[in-house]
């Protein structure tokens, strides 16, 4: 009895830790979490951000009215290309018209004045006759003398004497009359000298061609060849100095006004790439470059941004003056660097770690990290390239915690 008792007491101790071992290696099985992991890898990181912009021609003028009128006529509609020069409306030139006329007449008049400045002939010939005069004047006057004379002696008639006096008063009216004009000739031409006239004559002419473009305003002429972007408002508006009258821009060669905000403007500079997309063609990628930066920022609503020009290379289709367009830019780009998922990256304390697995089971790790995107973080020191990390969200890691990896 005693043999048989130990037997089966030693069989049953074996199958107890047999059915223990079962449990507790069950147990520990039960334990053991499958995570999603990812490796540390060397490679080539770029950080990009995106914002808006609209697309407007390199080249592009505005026209707008040099004075307040009426439009008469509209000659163009948006969309038509014109060559530079051509009239897109006609507004109402009357007063530009008398104000031009006014100013040719002075410049004729101070050309005048300089030409008989410079020429001299005009006043000798008028002091000839001045001296010519004088001596008609000093002969008839001797005639006359000599005629009274003759009168009282009854020596001639008194018709005689009439006709004598007559030719004395004739005279001495021409006399007069000469004197009069060399008077006015150095009333108006002696003060002048001739540099001074010439600057008159100057001054003239620049108002003379001033009145000239104002009046060829009128025509409101295109200031480039191009297409009409904005046409001319419709006949019989009025419009004051400084309204828009048209716009003219050369869509050959198309660029992107971007609005950037202040973060992300200094990352950037002349030369940065840019693709740019459109919701109005999608799939369709094109590519650019920064141009132009803005030398300061200005408030856009509740954004403060900076402007960027971008150039865009010739894609599949041409984007459409005025469109809005979404921007990705290139702020920054790293070769030969450590990265880790974003995920794999956790915060505590304003410090930066990882879990890394090694053995089937997690290790908290302190690493140091530079930039980052929307996929990846730049993994400065504290890991090694090929490890691996825990990449899952939906798992509560703690140091020692077994897992079985999963891509």
């Amino acid at each position: 009895m005693k043999l048989f008792g130990r037997r089966n007491l030693i069989l049953f101790l074996v199958l107890l830790a047999v059915a223990i071992g079962l449990y507790v290696r069950r147990r520990i099985e039960s334990s053991v979490i499958s995570v999603k992991v990812a490796r540390a890898t060397g490679g080539d990181f770029v950080q990009t951000f995106r914002t808006n912009g609209v697309v407007e021609p390199v080249e592009f003028r505005e026209v707008r009215a040099q004075f307040s009128g009426r439009v008469i006529a509209v000659l163009v509609r948006e969309g038509d290309r014109v060559r530079a020069g051509q009239s897109l409306a006609r507004l109402d030139s009357g007063d530009v018209r008398a104000e031009f006329a006014q100013a040719r007449a002075q410049l004729l008049e101070a050309e005048q004045a300089l030409a008989k400045i410079q020429n001299g002939s005009a006043r000798n010939q008028l002091e000839a006759q001045i001296a010519q005069a004088k001596a008609d004047l000093a002969l008839a006057e001797s005639n006359r003398r000599r005629d009274e004379t003759l009168l009282k002696q009854r020596a001639i008639s008194q018709l005689e004497f009439d006709e004598s006096s007559a030719a004395y008063e004739k005279a001495s009216q021409r006399l007069a009359a000469l004197e009069k004009e060399r008077a006015t000739q150095l009333q108006h031409l002696d003060p002048l000298s001739e540099e001074e006239a010439k600057a008159r004559v100057q001054q003239a002419r620049v108002l003379s061609e001033n009145a000239r473009e104002r009046l060829k305003a009128t025509e409101a002429p295109a200031p480039l060849a191009g297409t009409v972007l904005v046409a001319p408002p419709r006949a019989g508006t009025l419009v004051s100095v400084g309204d828009l009258l048209a716009k003219v821009g050369d869509l050959d060669r198309l660029q992107v006004r971007a609005f950037i905000d202040q973060p992300d403007f200094s990352s950037i500079q002349p030369g940065s790439h840019v693709q740019i997309t459109s919701n109005g063609f999608p799939g369709d990628i094109w590519q650019g470059t920064v141009t132009l930066l803005s030398a300061q920022l200005t408030a856009l609503g509740k954004r403060v941004v900076g402007e960027a020009l971008c150039s865009i290379k010739a894609g599949r289709d041409r984007l459409p003056v005025n469109s809005n367009v979404d921007l990705t830019f290139t702020s920054r780009e790293l070769h030969g660097v450590l990265l880790v998922p974003v995920d794999a990256v956790l915060q505590r304390e304003n410090r930066n770690y990882v879990y890394v697995v090694e053995g089937g089971m997690l290790h908290l790790r302190e690493v140091q990290i530079g930039s980052s995107n929307a996929d990846f973080v730049v993994v400065k020191s504290g890991l090694e390239a090929n490890q691996m990390v825990l990449n899952d969200l939906e798992v509560q890691p703690r140091e020692g915690m077994r897992v079985v990896p999963r891509s």
